[in-house]
């Protein structure tokens, strides 16, 4: 063996001893690492890494979910009460403690809602698994309605429930009020059909002289007009109703226009002997559009021509006051009862309902001065005192 070859040699030997070395190191720490992550396991590295790595994944994504449940909790609008096996309730949103008298974690369901039918409900929920609904009746701000829904779940082979609850009143009462409006409404427009129908009949017999004629035909033409006015008037509303409070929004300067619906309603003021004054700073603007603001203000001004009374004195005044302007319609006439001052908004609501009719009113003038103002964002006041004259106000923010 010459000298080259047994460096050779040496070489290889030395590069095995070395790798056997690192390959006996690695199998040894492999072995710890595996015996680390799984006593006892045959998986292979790869696997168990892998493994691993999806628990690190899931150990991250905790704090996201509890951030998510907190969230779902806080902004829920649907009060939601979470309840385990036992039915004690172990987390609720803010909507359900608002809501339901201050139920209480870690307090039983029964405890806190104190309805054996809900519990039973909810407990046979649990045991079955299978999602229920019902509406039960709960103390809660009184004994009200409430739908209930139920979604019971398996958590770590533990069950637990989620209980919604909606509450029923408030749809019950819109209900209610929406058939005592519809039977205001065919009552208010059965008045003046009967009223035409009457006179109508009246105008047929033969032997009505020519001055009750025109009596009678001025008559049908008043009812008439007071009839299209309150459909007109109607149907305005629903429009509004449909509408978004983004096509109330404009700017208009406010003085000019007090002036146009003054000059319109000097018939009517003639009639009624009333002064009206523009008051209205030249600077003045309104944040309405301007059908909107030529509506409001007809219907303010006009409802003060009508119902101050003979001889009053109607003032239009406007002011800005903390980021807000303010309209007020005042006058110096009969004043109003404070037993129907806080009814004038309502719709078809007369103080004076003979008075009334025989000035042509619908009763729904403020109701849409009202609707189109809270729409816009804004608020309506009154304030009156019998014998001293009245003050009809709107704010709107600028």
């Amino acid at each position: 063996m010459n000298a080259p070859y047994s460096i050779i040699v040496a070489v290889s030997v030395l590069t095995a001893v070395v790798l056997l070395t690192y390959v006996v190191r690695a199998r040894t720490e492999r072995k710890k690492i595996v015996a680390h992550l799984q006593p006892g396991s045959e998986e292979s590295l790869v696997d168990a890494a892998k493994r691993v790595g999806e628990q690190a994944a899931l150990c991250d994504e905790i704090p996201r979910l509890k951030i998510r449940l907190d969230m779902l909790l806080k902004t829920s609008p649907l009060p939601m009460i979470i309840v385990n096996q036992g039915c004690n309730i172990i987390n609720l949103s803010h909507s359900a403690e608002e809501a339901l008298d201050q139920p209480r974690r870690r307090r039983s369901l029964l405890e806190s809602m104190e309805s054996h039918e809900l519990d039973d409900m909810v407990r046979e929920a649990l045991k079955s698994q299978t999602p229920a609904d019902a509406v039960i009746r709960l103390y809660a701000s009184g004994r009200r309605p409430f739908q209930i829904w139920l979604f019971p779940y398996q958590a770590l082979e533990a069950p637990e429930c989620i209980i919604f609850l909606r509450d029923m009143a408030e749809k019950v009462d819109y209900g209610r009020m929406r058939s005592q409006f519809a039977a205001t409404v065919s009552h208010e427009l059965r008045t003046p059909l009967a009223g035409i129908r009457a006179l109508v009949e009246s105008l047929k017999d033969p032997e009505l002289g020519d001055a009750d004629r025109v009596r009678f035909l001025d008559r049908v033409e008043n009812e008439s007009t007071r009839l299209a006015q309150l459909i007109d008037e109607l149907l305005f509303l629903s429009e509004l109703e449909s509408g978004s409070e983004q096509d109330l929004k404009g700017d208009i300067p406010l003085r000019p226009l007090v002036d146009e619906i003054m000059e319109e309603l000097r018939p009517k003021t003639d009639r009624f002997e009333v002064q009206l004054e523009n008051r209205v700073p030249p600077e003045a603007r309104l944040p309405l559009e301007g059908r909107m603001a030529r509506t409001v203000l007809t219907n303010m001004i006009e409802n003060s021509v009508k119902y101050s009374g003979r001889g009053s004195r109607v003032q239009l005044l406007a002011e800005k006051e903390n980021g807000k302007v303010k309209v007020t319609v005042r006058d110096d006439g009969i004043g109003i009862d404070a037993e129907h001052l806080p009814h004038i908004f309502e719709r078809f609501y007369r103080v004076d309902k003979s008075r009334s009719k025989r000035l042509g009113g619908t009763g729904l003038g403020l109701s849409i001065v009202k609707h189109i103002i809270e729409s816009a964002g804004g608020e309506v006041a009154a304030e009156s005192r019998e014998g001293f004259g009245t003050s009809i106000s709107f704010t709107l923010p600028t």
